[in-house]
């Protein structure tokens, strides 16, 4: 709805009321995949590969480390990787990359919840391992089942 019109120079403008929705006001959880919660230090992932635990849910596997917490940092730094062994073409291996990420994107925040819960932070590579692609919803179900084992195997010890 148009509230005031100005008339400069011959041009007509008409200038809108700012209104709020529900939707502004409300506190949404955000699905992105951002820089920050992508893990990149080199120190990290070589101290991960060595010393880290792992769980599967084939055709994933994760390998996980809890690292020390820094402030305005996610609770998880998250690396996905595919074998260049078992996929020869960067198209293929492009294509499952971005169907784990999606599934991580979109199944992230109970697994983040549960870790700001316990005060920890983790470093976590997930490994594709199959030779043959999978459908997405596949994935998906699997890297719900991963994470959720990630959650129980940390709470237990």
């Amino acid at each position: 709805m148009c509230r005031k019109i100005v008339l400069l120079d011959t041009t007509l403008f008409c200038f809108y009321e700012a209104t709020t929705t529900k939707r502004d006001t409300k506190m949404e959880k955000k699905n992105g995949f951002a820089k920050n919660e992508r893990l990149c230090r080199k120190s990290v992932i070589e101290k991960l590969y060595a010393e880290g635990s792992s769980v599967a849910a084939f055709p994933l596997r994760a390998v996980y480390l809890k690292i020390p917490s820094e402030e305005g940092n996610p609770s998880a730094s998250v690396l996905i990787a595919v074998s260049k062994k078992r996929f020869k073409h960067a198209v293929d291996r492009n294509l499952e990359k971005r169907h784990m990420r999606e599934a991580y994107r979109l199944n992230k925040h109970p697994f983040l919840e549960a870790l700001e819960k316990s005060e920890t932070s983790m470093a976590v590579a997930i490994l594709y391992l199959d030779k043959k692609h999978h459908a997405f919803a596949h994935i998906q179900s699997k890297m719900k089942k991963l994470l959720q084992a990630i959650i129980e195997k940390e709470t237990k010890g």
